[in-house]
């Protein structure tokens, strides 16, 4: 019996997509997934068995038509064609509707503008640690300017994931796939969790380790909110520069440790990437900049006085 016949506005006939919900590790991924797959079948409005390439095209141009950005219908297509792959595998369908189905090109501009270390520091300063938000702020910034966390992997964090080990500060991270890694804390960054804690009053181990702090008081924050607050401070830093989104500061850490000597293993482990290809980017980025061959082009403009 599929997840969608079990709410009384969803279509029946999507046998096997309840497996395929289940099949993934992390609690938001499968949170994600049921939502696209109800939204898609909500929208098709046919028995799953009936679905038909023509009907993801139709689609793709509908969420085009809606105005959507480009990365977010390649995030809605790219699980649909997860999911018709899925049951065509496991038999509860003849063929795969999805298959030839090409993902919009999405330009990745994450990665492109990192923060400089004056910059970095000047970000820091701007935020008031005075009150309650201003700590919290300051905690989630160097986790994720300094250990490198994803905005998704502060928000996922419980009390008890931090914790003492062999006489250092250790963070269990919840990352993508439902991997888990831990990391070290720096006894500046411990401390800047430990001042907002300690503010914010009595905890628990289960309890989120940030929460709102207005309509959302005392429930988990959310990443949307974690991308706002970021943006304000760059705004309030002076950096607010189109490139520079939230996962900038994931990958200021990542550049500034590999700056600053640190081997490719070890910016591998501090990244938590599964794959050293990854990390690797990093430095043939940098490396590719400092030997540009523009360097060797031997005209020179001679600046008037």
């Amino acid at each position: 019996m599929s997840i969608l016949i079990t709410t009384s506005c969803a279509p029946v006939g999507w046998d096997g997509s309840s497996l395929f919900i289940q099949n993934t590790i992390c609690l938001s991924t499968k949170t994600q997934y049921a939502s696209e797959v109800k939204l898609f079948a909500r929208w098709v409005n046919k028995r799953v068995i009936d679905v038909t390439f023509a009907d993801l095209l139709s689609y793709k141009e509908f969420l085009e038509e809606e105005e959507l950005k480009p990365a977010s219908i390649k995030k809605k297509l790219a699980i649909l064609r997860r999911l018709f792959s899925f049951l065509h595998d496991q038999g509860f369908l003849p063929r795969n509707p999805a298959s030839g189905l090409k993902l919009p090109k999405v330009e990745d501009i994450s990665g492109r503008d990192v923060l400089s270390l004056e910059e970095c520091n000047r970000l820091i300063a701007t935020v008031d640690t005075s009150a309650l938000r201003g700590k919290r702020d300051l905690a989630i910034i160097a986790l994720m300017l300094l250990n490198g966390l994803r905005s998704c992997e502060c928000v996922r964090a419980n009390v008890g994931d931090l914790r003492q080990s062999e006489g250092y500060w250790i963070l269990r991270v919840h990352g993508k796939g439902g991997r888990e890694a831990d990391t070290r804390i720096r006894d500046d960054v411990y401390k800047a969790i430990q001042a907002y804690l300690e503010t914010r009053g009595e905890v628990e181990a289960t309890d989120p380790l940030f929460i709102g702090t207005n309509h959302r008081s005392g429930t988990r924050m959310t990443t949307r909110t974690v991308q706002y607050m970021v943006k304000k401070y760059y705004r309030k830093a002076g950096v607010d520069r189109p490139n520079l989104v939230c996962h900038s500061l994931r990958h200021s850490a990542i550049t500034l440790v590999i700056c600053s000597g640190a081997s490719i293993l070890s910016a591998q482990e501090f990244a938590r990437h599964s794959d050293p290809k990854t990390t690797l980017r990093y430095i043939h980025n940098r490396e590719a900049m400092k030997k540009h061959a523009v360097m060797l082009h031997p005209v020179h403009i001679r600046s008037s006085k």
